[in-house]
């Protein structure tokens, strides 16, 4: 029989697919899983489905809105345990996967299941206010000691987590990846327009990390770039400027249809610490695209420092669209190269390393 796993996810199932999203996926050819997420209100009328071939149940959950608020915390808690009870009796999982510090309040304490904690960000780099950020703080302390694995997705957040928590027989780090199908090497036709526009693409949530200030100052310098950005907007508003298009969300399958004609990629992040401890995970689409990539520069990125050309300073950025202008944008890697990193960094081969650390608990 195959063993159980509840993977209670923080963000909404239809939200940009990233990791909790592509693991619950994976996990589930292997195990019986129930997936239960934290619903937005933007995808409400959404269809709760997975794009795996096997049965997962996804459900969503609602919570009271402004629920860093004391009051409605306790009123979400109250109203989640009982939730989680009624399931977890029902269900009878092995395991309860837990992707954020605060879900593991909403787990009823008596409790007997094993639990995983995925480690996925820096809980408390988020934009909370002071008072939510030390109970986030609090409750990651409270689940780390009561896990019986933590995966850490990056090198910076293992070594976090190994510093504050001493948690290092149970850690293990299981970065981001890539899932999907490897696109063909294709040449896309250049522009013959006598003064082409280029045009420099972002997919992914856009929210505060996003350097608009950074890209603006990119606009003013050189008249014949344009940034298209594909995503949500996440607790920001649009910049009106005719030459930073918003396209929205757009469905994971359908990304590189509207990607294709880009002539370049960027990460365009402020640093802060919360990104200080990221391994993006849309870098690993990125270099699928086959298309040059820009990136600000962070120690943790140096795992990707053969694909992505570094970026520090507005005066660095202006720099090397510069240089990819006069080149034609070309790319930093070979085709080979793209093809055994994303091989050797699938979500396949993430997932037979987290189904051995699984499968090895006792």
């Amino acid at each position: 029989m195959k063993k159980k796993i509840l993977y209670f996810m923080h963000i909404d199932w239809n939200w940009n697919k990233q990791r909790p999203q592509f693991i619950a996926e994976g996990l589930s050819d292997y195990y019986d899983i129930k997936v239960i997420y934290m619903a937005s209100k933007r995808f409400l009328f959404k269809n709760h489905k997975s794009s795996t071939n096997n049965v997962l149940d996804v459900i969503p959950v609602f919570r009271l809105p402004f629920y860093e608020n004391r009051w409605i915390y306790e009123l979400n808690k109250l109203y989640l345990k009982k939730y989680f009870n009624f399931i977890i009796k029902k269900f009878k999982p092995d395991f309860i996967w837990i992707t954020f510090p605060q879900l593991f309040d909403y787990i009823p304490s008596d409790t007997c299941c094993k639990i995983i904690y995925d480690c996925m960000d820096l809980a408390t780099g988020f934009e909370f206010s002071d008072d939510f950020r030390l109970k986030v703080a609090e409750q990651e302390k409270k689940l780390i000691n009561e896990s019986d694995i933590v995966l850490a997705s990056s090198k910076k957040l293992y070594s976090k987590l190994i510093e504050e928590y001493q948690c290092g027989i149970k850690l293990f780090l299981i970065r981001n990846a890539f899932g999907g199908q490897i696109i063909a090497d294709k040449t896309i036709p250049k522009q013959n327009d006598k003064e082409p526009i280029y045009k420099i693409g972002y997919v992914g949530s856009i929210n505060e990390s996003f350097d608009f200030k950074k890209i603006l100052l990119t606009l003013d310098h050189k008249e014949n770039i344009e940034y298209h950005l594909i995503g949500p907007l996440d607790q920001v508003e649009e910049i009106r400027n005719e030459r930073i298009k918003f396209h929205g969300f757009i469905e994971y399958d359908k990304l590189y249809e509207n990607v294709k004609n880009f002539d370049a990629l960027i990460v365009p992040f402020k640093i802060n610490d919360r990104i200080l401890a990221a391994d993006p995970g849309k870098i690993y689409g990125y270099i699928n695209y086959n298309k040059p990539i820009i990136s600000v520069y962070y120690e943790e990125l140096e795992y990707f420092s053969k694909f992505l050309y570094f970026y520090s300073t507005t005066e660095e950025l202006l720099e090397l669209l510069n240089n990819m202008i006069s080149n034609g944008f070309e790319r930093k890697y070979s085709n080979y190269d793209r093809i055994n990193f994303l091989n050797d960094n699938s979500w396949g081969s993430r997932l037979k390393i987290i189904c051995s650390i699984i499968n090895n608990f006792d």
